[in-house]
């Protein structure tokens, strides 16, 4: 699928990518499970993802189920219908 972006498409990416890391940064990262920072803090950017962790639930754009796939003993979740 990657071969098939075309290089605006790719710009629109890693614009939205900048984005992301910005405000997950911002936000302190994602405390999953027991992750805190050195500080004792947690990270709250894991209250702004749409679809981590929902697998099968409505996605909050469109309603499509979350699906949840196993890349190299890691899961990844995304809407079929957005993430095309």
């Amino acid at each position: 699928a990657a071969r098939r972006l075309s290089r605006p498409a790719c710009a629109r990416l890693v614009t939205a990518i900048k984005q992301v890391l910005t405000a997950a940064i911002a936000a302190g990262g994602s405390s999953l499970r027991d992750y805190v920072h050195s500080s004792g803090e947690l990270g709250y950017f894991q209250l702004q993802t749409r679809v981590y962790d929902r697998d099968g639930m409505p996605c909050r754009t469109c309603a499509t189920p979350i699906r949840r796939i196993v890349q190299g003993q890691r899961a990844s979740f995304y809407c079929p219908g957005c993430q095309r």
